[in-house]
């Protein structure tokens, strides 16, 4: 499958697009500081204007400005600044006719100059107004001067400064988005090189990863060197499957064969019918072992869903079943529990099969000896412990944990060696324990967690 995303471009987008939204946060910011801060100086130069205005009037009597004045005008903001100056008896002193109109809320306090913003003209402006008690020639009364100056020259100062911002950031994002990238295209080498060594491996290789890789991909490592060593323990189980499947299927095969050839060679139908008899049998006891190695190949892969239920109840529907069997053959079955009732986790087929297993191995194994076969049931507050006992022949040979070992038999065994096997990989499945309590007489504990 085509790959649908590219790491670098996600680790692109991850790291570029929050830079870009900071960064257009920040021109933002920055616009907004610039236009405070042009505001602040505007205001501050008119209102310096407007006090210099109104000295150079009351100094001259309204007749002229002072050069310092003028040269404020010519050179403290950009921009043309215009100026007018009522006399105290509201006459027209100097300076431009037509002062803006300030708003209704705008009131003139003696001493104290008022900033405000009105249109002259058709244009937005902005204007200091301060009102001065003065005398001019013998006038006495309140002086109003009045400096504005168009609202473009601070916006346009404040643009300047954002756009200076935007550049600068521009130029950061450039920087960064080059580092990533090509960041990324040498931080991903290490990457490249496994991909790489693992190309060349041939199918069959399932050796762990022994390259140095970056702490990043550690754990990735790691886990398919585990994917690697669990793929490779199924392989050898399966090939030891197939080896063992065909060594006790061979003899079972070659004596159906047999039997077979006997039975069509016969001299006479009566016994050709008694050789039928022995090829039936060994018939049913090849496929008895066909049907356990399917069972333990099926276990593997099983996808175990137990259910909540009531298991004394199935246990004694199984004894029921198994005692009547056990009677064909002479042998006392007994069923005892110290509970009516009890509530496991449990699927009912898989238990049905761990239980006729170990029932089936007694009655082929026990020998003229077994007269008795018990299930007990004891339950505790933590667990339920099923005892499985017989009073038939020991198991020989093989003793302690090896007998739940696949293939794994008895001196006489005529099995497959897979009955105990498939109940240790049920009982796993259920996270219980099966384990020989004794070996004479015989005897088995099936544990499950309440």
């Amino acid at each position: 499958m085509l790959p649908t995303r590219s790491l670098r471009l996600r680790l692109l987008i991850l790291i570029v697009v929050p830079l870009m939204l900071i960064s257009t946060v920040a021109v933002y910011w920055r616009f907004e500081v610039a236009r405070n801060t042009a505001r602040d100086i505007f205001d501050r130069n008119l209102v310096m204007l407007c006090l210099a205005v109104s000295r150079d009037v009351a100094n001259s009597g309204g007749d002229t400005l002072s050069e310092t004045t003028s040269n404020l005008f010519r050179g403290a903001t950009e921009g043309d600044i215009f100026y007018h100056v009522y006399g105290p008896d509201g006459s027209f002193v100097t300076g431009y006719s037509s002062p803006p109109v300030s708003p209704k809320d705008a009131k003139d306090t003696l001493n104290a100059p008022v900033l405000f913003d009105a249109k002259h003209l058709g244009r937005p402006i902005r204007a200091a107004r301060l009102a001065e008690h003065v005398n001019f020639d013998g006038l006495v009364g309140t002086s109003v001067v009045t400096v504005w100056q168009s609202t473009e020259p601070r916006r346009d100062f404040a643009l300047r400064m954002a756009r200076q911002t935007a550049l600068i950031t521009a130029l950061l994002m450039t920087a960064v988005s080059g580092l990533v990238f090509f960041g990324i295209k040498f931080g991903l080498r290490p990457l490249r090189d496994l991909e790489d060594a693992i190309i060349k491996r041939s199918h069959a290789d399932l050796s762990p990863i022994a390259r140095p890789v970056p702490d990043e991909a550690y754990g990735i490592v790691s886990r398919l060197n585990s994917l690697f060593a669990r793929l490779s323990e199924a392989n050898e189980a399966k090939d030891r499957l197939i080896s063992n499947a065909a060594h006790q299927l061979r003899n079972p095969i070659a004596a159906v064969h047999s039997l077979a050839s006997a039975t069509l060679n016969a001299p006479s139908f009566e016994e050709s019918k008694e050789r039928a008899q022995s090829l039936l049998e060994e018939t049913r006891r090849t496929v008895r072992i066909t049907e356990q190695m399917l069972s333990i190949e099926r276990l593997d892969g099983f996808a175990f869903k137990p259910e909540r239920g009531e298991i004394i109840s199935f246990l004694k529907d199984s004894a029921a079943v198994m005692a009547l069997k056990s009677l064909s053959r002479d042998v006392v079955f007994e069923f005892s529990s110290n509970v009516s009732a009890v509530t496991v986790d449990y699927d009912p087929i898989l238990m049905q099969e761990a239980l006729t297993n170990i029932f089936e191995n007694a009655l082929a194994h026990g020998g003229d000896d077994l007269k008795n076969i018990s299930f007990k049931v004891d339950a505790s507050s933590s667990n339920v412990t099923i005892q499985i006992s017989n009073d038939g022949q020991p198991i020989r040979s093989i003793t302690g944990t090896k007998i739940f070992d696949r293939f794994a038999q008895g001196q006489e065994s005529q099995g497959a060696g897979l009955g105990l096997a498939i109940v240790d990989e049920i009982m796993s499945l259920h996270e219980g324990t099966v384990e020989l309590v004794h070996n004479d007489p015989v005897s088995f504990n099936l544990t499950l967690k309440r």
